[in-house]
């Protein structure tokens, strides 16, 4: 899994912040059903909230790959969710997983409504299931993480987002096999 996110945080790092050559080939529009499971497969886009900048990854049920996509800067709502839908749109995803974060102690914060409110929205606006994920501690080992890789805080500081809707997402996968 580490050689997963080195190989995408060197992208990332490398190549600026567009879609990685290397994403699983499946076509968005294309969904395949598991006839064992009785459950869809395809892409999935987590989400890391924040009230400036909001990061995207992308990983589909299949693989259980998970890649950075974007960070969407702009404490503008309208802007933020035109974003959305326009990686809704390219993507075409089955399921949306956000970041939940909650306190040390569990309890919840003004930030874990914020971002609930947010995934209620989402779901509401685009009929999309959304799955919520602890996400304590994500951002600490997404900086841990790049500062291994990167030093120029500035590239870190837009990246970080984008590793932790990263880590959410592998989060997700672990905990739903």
């Amino acid at each position: 899994m580490l050689n997963n996110y080195k190989n995408s945080l060197d992208f990332l790092i490398n190549k600026g912040n567009h879609i990685p050559f290397f994403l699983p080939r499946i076509l968005p529009s294309k969904l395949m059903t598991n006839i064992n499971k009785k459950s869809l497969q395809g892409n999935i886009l987590s989400f890391d909230f924040g009230e400036k900048r909001v990061g995207v990854a992308i990983g589909n049920n299949i693989t259980n790959n998970v890649h950075p996509l974007e960070t969407i800067e702009t404490p503008k709502k309208i802007e933020r969710y035109k974003k959305i839908e326009s990686l809704l749109t390219i993507w075409k995803p089955i399921k949306l997983v956000i970041g939940y974060p909650l306190n040390d102690d569990g309890s919840e914060s003004r930030m874990s409504l914020l971002a609930r409110k947010f995934g209620e929205k989402l779901k509401n606006k685009f009929n999309i299931a959304v799955y919520f994920v602890d996400e304590r501690f994500s951002s600490s080992e997404a900086e841990i993480k790049l500062k291994t890789l990167e030093k120029n805080l500035r590239k870190r500081k837009h990246i970080i987002d984008q590793v932790a809707a990263m880590i959410i997402l592998d989060s997700f996968f672990e905990n739903d096999n």
